[in-house]
């Protein structure tokens, strides 16, 4: 298998540390969606990375592609439920730590990729205002169990992957003084070796 996109993105990261999880072998291709569009999309027709080629076919979107890895791969439901009250408490917990993700990568472009002249404070209000209530309430719903290497979930990988991600980018939405919860995920997911091996450089 190949996995294109670079790990500075969480959604690559937490790709590649489930197929990791998994021990499934693969190439790592770390191709920018921002400088290397074009090349992207060979592989990925809406230009988006995590791109994973299997040889069953080309899948593209994380969470897309995490469901057919886990399908075929953790029979047991040992990383992600697969009915009732944990799989739907699973789900908000990615769609919340998804959605922090997703406004504050739009502040990140508004501040960076617009002229300065052209930039809407407005904005970059409303979608830190939309990320900080994620984060708060992804905080009060969080699991309180400690990651070990034999109970990481992909929740917990998407979780971890995405608050460092916001770390990286300054966003305000996250702090870990004031979400101690939170940081106590990140932290012990970050100290195990699986982590450390796929740390952006």
């Amino acid at each position: 298998m190949i996995l294109i996109g670079r790990l500075s993105s969480p959604f690559v990261r937490r790709t590649a540390l489930l197929l990791d999880l998994l021990e499934l072998k693969y190439e790592l291709r770390e191709i920018s969606v921002i400088t290397e569009q074009d090349t992207v999309r060979q592989y990925s027709p809406g230009g988006r990375v995590p791109v994973l080629i299997t040889d069953e076919g080309t899948l593209v979107d994380s969470f897309a592609i995490a469901l057919t890895l886990l399908d075929r791969h953790d029979p047991n439901a040992r990383l992600w439920p697969r009915s009732g009250a944990p799989l739907a408490e699973a789900m908000q917990v990615l769609a919340l730590c998804d959605s922090a993700l997703e406004k504050s990568i739009a502040v990140h472009y508004e501040r960076t990729r617009r002229p300065e002249a052209l930039v809407y404070q407005p904005w970059i209000d409303l979608c830190e205002s939309q990320a900080a209530g994620a984060i708060g309430a992804l905080e009060s719903r969080i699991a309180s169990h400690v990651p070990t290497g034999d109970r990481l979930t992909y929740g917990d990988i998407v979780v971890a992957t995405g608050l460092t991600f916001l770390i990286q980018l300054k966003a305000s939405s996250f702090s870990p003084e004031r979400h101690p919860r939170l940081e106590a995920l990140r932290a012990r997911c970050e100290a195990l070796p699986a982590f450390a091996a796929r740390m952006p450089g």
